[in-house]
């Protein structure tokens, strides 16, 4: 296809997975949880985006798949978008979408009109092909194509064609890669392969980590990650990239954060601590410096306490303790921009195991008793019995208590084992040393 290039530098802004509405995972369990706040974020978002895109003047905005979060739980998600699509085209700037395996064309039973993009097609791309946008103004080509199923496992990439000529061409891929950890293997394909497309950018979505895959003396292929975190495995900043396009067609992809809600963790070596009140300490001094560096957004902080102490059964003895000493701190120092969502302790005994020196008596035969079950080989099955056998006796209104946590994980039972071990140890060492 032979089109006359034009000249000039252009911006694209490349953004992927907005995961419109999408819903809250277990917030509504803590009570002081800011969830109006983070229910909305992910609008509040999206808004950032097209108020960057027209402050930036950008010439094109691409969205690389999980517009939606699956179909509507009521019309107010399609009309929010339909809104911020007609603020793009209103300003001038054309939008062009696939749909991912969140929203892919046979999960979406909801629809609404779009509007039509300044030339006069159409936003949404197609899923049965790969389809083409070419906007000649601009000498840009974006190939892509949608979801038509939500599990997706054939290379799509496969099926996009040359590159038009005389354009800069940008291909627009909802894709797991080679692979990555917490997302399922939909369309997957090597670097390698998108670089043989001789494409000028790769726009890809459906890994929600940041990050670039191109290789030597290929084309930037990149994840911009999504523009808004949802839990704590989406910590850090989030947002879009705008790829700056000189008159060569050479480009410089950019980040731009867009998240109005940021999660973090506040990792501490449990080898710096000596006391438990050292944890204390030590989130008081990273709220200090997130506060500066977030800029305003509200913190979902969780604190993350690992590898051996000395006050290994104190830390988990006391952890209520601490972790309304550490809601204090984030409340105090926080001001309102902090919230704690959980502490948690994965600390062990300098020796990796539950001794006390040469104590005998109850206290050692505790120990004893608590070190063999670590080693059993039924100890998983044995603590989903237990489990399951609590979990049927608490109100209905506390089983969200209880999500997250896979009983047939061992590493997760050995956890739970060794926090309630450390607990128990610890209260009966106190109570011992109390009654000499």
């Amino acid at each position: 296809m032979q089109m006359e290039k034009k000249t000039g530098n252009r911006k694209v802004l490349h953004a992927a997975d907005i995961h419109l509405d999408s819903p809250l995972r277990k917030l509504q369990t803590y009570e002081d949880a800011p969830v109006d706040q983070i229910r909305g974020a992910s609008r509040r978002a999206l808004e950032n985006l097209v108020q960057l895109a027209i402050h930036q003047s950008v010439d094109l905005v691409v969205i690389a798949g999980d517009l939606y979060d699956g179909d509507w739980r009521d019309q107010n998600t399609g009309l929010f978008f339909v809104a911020q699509a007609a603020k793009l085209t209103q300003a001038g700037i054309p939008i062009v979408v696939i749909r991912g395996n969140h929203d892919a064309a046979n999960l979406m039973t909801s629809s609404l009109p779009l509007p039509k993009n300044p030339d006069g097609s159409e936003i949404m791309m197609a899923a049965d092909k790969v389809d083409a946008r070419v906007f000649e103004s601009l000498s840009i080509a974006v190939h892509g194509r949608s979801f038509r199923k939500r599990a997706e496992t054939k290379d799509l990439s496969k099926q996009y064609p040359k590159p038009f000529s005389g354009v800069f061409n940008l291909g627009l891929l909802h894709t797991s890669l080679t692979g990555a950890e917490g997302h399922d293997n939909y369309s997957p394909c090597k670097p390698q392969e998108l670089t043989d497309k001789e494409y000028d950018y790769w726009a890809l979505g459906h890994v929600h980590l940041r990050g670039e895959h191109g290789i030597d003396g290929g084309p930037p292929i990149v994840f911009s990650g999504n523009i808004q975190g949802r839990h704590i495995r989406e910590s850090g900043e989030k947002g879009c990239v705008i790829v700056e396009i000189d008159s060569r067609d050479r480009c410089t992809p950019n980040f731009h954060a867009l998240d109005v809600v940021r999660w973090d963790v506040c990792q501490i070596d449990a080898r710096t601590i000596d006391h438990p009140d050292d944890v204390m300490d030590q989130f008081e001094q990273w709220v200090t410096r997130q506060i500066t560096s977030a800029e305003g957004r509200l913190i979902v902080s969780r604190v993350a306490v690992s590898g051996p102490t000395a006050v290994h059964n104190a830390l988990h003895q006391r952890r209520h303790r601490i972790e309304a000493s550490l809601r204090a701190i984030a409340v105090a120092h926080g001001g309102g921009q902090v919230w704690l969502e959980k502490l948690r302790l994965k600390t062990s005994t300098p020796t990796h195991a539950f001794a006390f020196g040469d104590l005998d008596g109850p206290l050692a035969s505790v120990a004893q008793v608590v070190n063999d079950f670590r080693m059993a080989e039924d100890r998983v099955e044995t603590v989903k019995q237990e489990l399951a056998s609590l979990l049927s006796k608490l109100p209905i209104e506390l089983h969200g208590y209880g999500e997250g946590f896979s009983s047939d994980s061992m590493g997760q039972t050995d956890e739970l084992v060794a926090s309630a071990a450390a607990e128990l140890l610890g209260r009966l060492q106190e109570s011992e040393s109390t009654s000499e």
